[in-house]
């Protein structure tokens, strides 16, 4: 008997010897502190809970799994022993009132559905040719116009209207009206622009316009979308535009133009649906100067392009068919175009200064149109001149009076001015060189490089 029961005894060890040195069944390993060993609901040394028998897979995102192969997609379990593997993120939710604007990643385009304004110009032969809805119709050689005469100082206005509450953080422009016509007539120069403007908002269940941003757009054609930051407004169904002041057009003073205008919200790309298409900019080349253009008659100038700016004088009458200029700038009065040209007067002074375009042979579509860079005040002042200063001739003209002025040219430490008297207002008849220090209070131009 008792040998019957050492047999017993010595097999049953036997049997039990393989597992000497091994971990027990459901033993694991701490993901947090790497405690080995573990064999209750928590880690022993930090006190994780224990990891859940379930496994999420990694591929696919099937949470669940129990076994050593994932059930939706067949991928292997990961090592136990292996930190959690996280479900891979929700897929972005599209919003059809979102639209991808091309070139960026975290800003979209709040789809606007219908626009009114409190005015345009009506066209005989072309009803639509100025209408509200030509601002949002992705095409900037189309604009909505309207006449200063009606009203400005927020009396002139454009509503962008959403078909359901939208967020919005930023308003999109393109200002002025960005088309040349088939005779190289720059629209944007002869037109007026936008200003000063007042942005409101109409939300959901409201009746009016609150929350207005007052801001100044540049006076700068075809250099992009410029982009205004007016705050993040939630439940928006309209956003209003008024016109508080313009800057002013060569040949149409009052007549306003606005190219392009969107709403915008900061938000991934991913969350709109993908962009219709928008016309790409229109990109105008021309050289900086033409050198070397003949006459065609003898030289009647103006200080500014048209016939009511001061005349400096005529020149080069009985030899003007041995004489050449250089050409800088075009600019159209309503009429006619006129350039600006630059040269010496034999052995005297250099002028630079206006002509009709019939007397000198150029080619008007190298001509760069007439910039407007800045405005600016003007200190009253006689040091003036028809060119940069240096060798150029003293225009002896006296602005007597602090005056308003549109900077045009900057060279050799002076500046290209038109300008007027505040209490006359603007009547397109003044210009001058004068020099940089005769100048203040320049409104959004750090003159560009241009000259």
């Amino acid at each position: 008997m008792v040998l019957k029961r050492l047999t017993v005894l010595i097999l049953a060890l036997v049997h039990l010897l393989p597992l000497c040195g091994q971990a027990e069944a459901g033993e694991w390993t701490c993901p947090n502190c790497s405690q080995a060993g573990n064999t209750g609901n928590f880690c022993g040394n930090c006190g994780t809970t224990r990891p859940s028998a379930d496994w999420i897979c990694p591929d696919c995102g099937q949470n669940g799994n129990t076994g050593n192969f994932c059930s939706n997609c067949g991928k292997a379990r990961p090592d136990a022993n292996a930190a959690p593997t996280e479900a891979p993120a929700p897929a972005v939710t599209v919003n059809n009132a979102l639209e991808q604007i091309p070139g960026e990643t975290e800003r979209v385009k709040v789809i606007t559905n219908r626009v009114n304004a409190s005015s345009f110009i009506a066209n005989k032969k072309n009803p639509n040719l100025w209408i509200p809805e030509n601002a949002i119709d992705g095409n900037e050689t189309t604009c909505w116009q309207f006449s200063a005469k009606k009203g400005l100082k927020g009396k002139s206005w454009i509503d962008l209207a959403f078909d359901t509450p939208q967020s919005l953080d930023e308003v999109w422009f393109k200002n002025g009206f960005w088309a040349v016509n088939d005779k190289g007539k720059d629209q944007y120069v002869i037109n007026a622009r936008l200003k000063e403007v007042s942005i409101s908002f109409c939300y959901e269940g409201g009746s009016g316009f609150q929350d207005a941003v007052n801001a100044t757009l540049k006076d700068e054609s075809r250099n992009g979308w410029q982009r205004i930051s007016v705050g993040h407004h939630d439940q928006v169904t309209q956003v209003r535009i008024a016109v508080i002041s313009t800057y002013k057009g060569s040949a149409f003073p009052k007549d306003v133009c606005l190219s392009e205008v969107m709403a915008v919200l900061n938000a991934p790309a991913a969350s709109a649906r993908p962009a219709q298409g928008e016309q790409a900019a229109v990109v105008y080349e021309s050289d900086p100067s033409i050198t070397g253009c003949n006459l065609l008659m003898k030289l009647a100038t103006r200080s500014g392009p048209g016939t009511q700016y001061a005349e400096p004088g005529t020149f080069f009458g009985s030899n003007w068919q041995s004489q050449t200029v250089k050409v800088l700038r075009k600019s159209y009065d309503g009429s006619i175009w006129w350039v600006q040209v630059d040269f010496r007067n034999g052995s005297k002074n250099s002028y630079r200064v206006w002509t009709g375009v019939k007397r000198v042979d150029v080619d008007l579509n190298r001509v760069k149109e007439d910039p407007r860079i800045c405005d600016c005040d003007i200190y009253p002042t006689s040091d003036t001149w028809f060119g940069p200063g240096g060798n150029y001739a003293r225009a002896n003209i006296s602005i007597n009076r602090s005056a308003c002025g549109t900077i045009r040219g900057k060279e050799n430490g002076y500046v290209d001015v038109e300008y007027w008297y505040e209490d006359d207002g603007y009547d397109g008849s003044h210009r001058v060189w004068l020099p940089e220090s005769a100048v203040y209070n320049l409104y959004y131009g750090d003159y560009s490089g241009e000259n």
